[in-house]
């Protein structure tokens, strides 16, 4: 039986892990995506960052629709990146709950 236990903890932590990183992933791309539309200082180290690991996470959503402006292409791009990530790191934590 305490084995039983140990495995069942161990599969919790790696949920929570898997989810840790999913909401870190999320929440960088939901702030690049306010950085640009509140057109924060590029030219500031934090929001530069941010915008770095934001384009480089969005990368195969790059384009996937065309819009009048870069704000609503961050905006719906970025986005629909964000509910993709969510979604896959929600689908990894459950199977890891076993």
């Amino acid at each position: 039986m305490p084995e039983m236990a140990y495995r069942s903890g161990y599969r919790s932590s790696t949920s929570r892990a898997v989810m840790a990183i999913t909401t870190a992933l999320v929440v960088m791309i939901v702030l690049g995506i306010v950085f640009v539309l509140l057109n924060a200082n590029q030219a500031n180290m934090i929001v530069d960052f941010v915008l770095d690991v934001g384009r480089w996470l969005t990368r195969p959503f790059a384009n996937l629709f065309q819009m009048d402006t870069v704000d609503q292409a961050v905006l719906v791009n970025w986005g629909i990146a964000a509910v993709v990530y969510l979604f896959i790191g929600s689908a990894l934590a459950r199977l890891a709950r076993g």
